[in-house]
């Protein structure tokens, strides 16, 4: 079950559990290198096309975290508590653990496939990322919220975010759901009423449907009653546009 909680300060968000304050823009931000060789090429008409300016780094092997304005780089998250913490890895000492990272992996690249994203497990080369963490609970990390975190950016200002799901979130297609809420997040999309999309309970009140995989709106109503919201933005949002903005162009 999602658990709402009240989100503290204007950029700070929830799923379940995700708070986020916004971030400090990033140095110089260098562009996208290789796709890491765990991440299978996406053809296209024939042709290999992929997205280049920024990736999406999943990380379920342990990650320690500093609070700080948020950059993947250095592993630096601005909606912790915590001056430090680690997030354990993944499921540590689950037999299924890695079909779970797989089928995370490939419903994650599966989402943000029409694209296409490049998504890795390893951490990429390139400056240019968004890390999503996995793994243990909000205790470890400095969290506020049970499952999920990351920081509501509405200007999109820091491309190196990072978010972080806990090991709690179950069914599989939930954790898979709440990874992509995690991203859209941080590039400045708000919560929705809609079960199926994949901005649902990201701090409102919409129940997310953990059965089957979120859609993104194009376009699709933002909540007016949702907690975090971004002060200038229209009634509703292109999701779609949203992402193949920040990661495409």
């Amino acid at each position: 079950m999602l658990a709402s909680a009240l989100a503290m300060g204007c950029g700070a968000q929830v799923i379940d559990g995700r708070s986020h304050e916004p971030d400090a823009a990033p140095a110089d931000a260098a562009e996208i290198d290789a796709p890491s060789d765990d991440a299978p090429p996406l053809s296209i008409d024939g042709a290999i096309a992929r997205c280049a300016s920024r990736t999406v780094f999943l990380n379920f092997d342990g990650q320690a975290l500093q609070k700080g304005p948020s950059d993947a780089t250095l592993n630096r998250a601005s909606w912790m508590n915590n001056a430090t913490g680690a997030a354990p890895p993944y499921l540590n000492g689950n037999g299924n653990r890695n079909a779970q990272i797989q089928a995370i992996t490939d419903g994650v690249r599966a989402a943000l496939a029409q694209f296409p994203v490049t998504v890795v497990t390893t951490r990429p080369i390139s400056r240019s990322y968004v890390m999503v963490v996995f793994g243990g609970q909000m205790g470890n990390v400095g969290a506020n919220y049970t499952s999920a975190v990351n920081a509501l950016d509405c200007d999109d200002a820091q491309p190196n975010d990072v978010a972080w799901v806990s090991d709690s979130v179950a069914p599989t297609q939930l954790a898979i759901n709440f990874a992509v809420g995690a991203i859209g997040f941080g590039l400045g999309l708000t919560a929705t009423a809609d079960s199926n999309d994949c901005m649902c309970a990201w701090d409102n009140n919409c129940q997310p449907n953990a059965n089957a995989p979120c859609r993104l709106g194009a376009p699709i109503a933002r909540d007016p009653n949702a907690r975090q919201k971004c002060p200038t933005a229209s009634p509703s949002q292109d999701e779609v546009a949203v992402f193949r903005k920040a990661f495409c162009e």
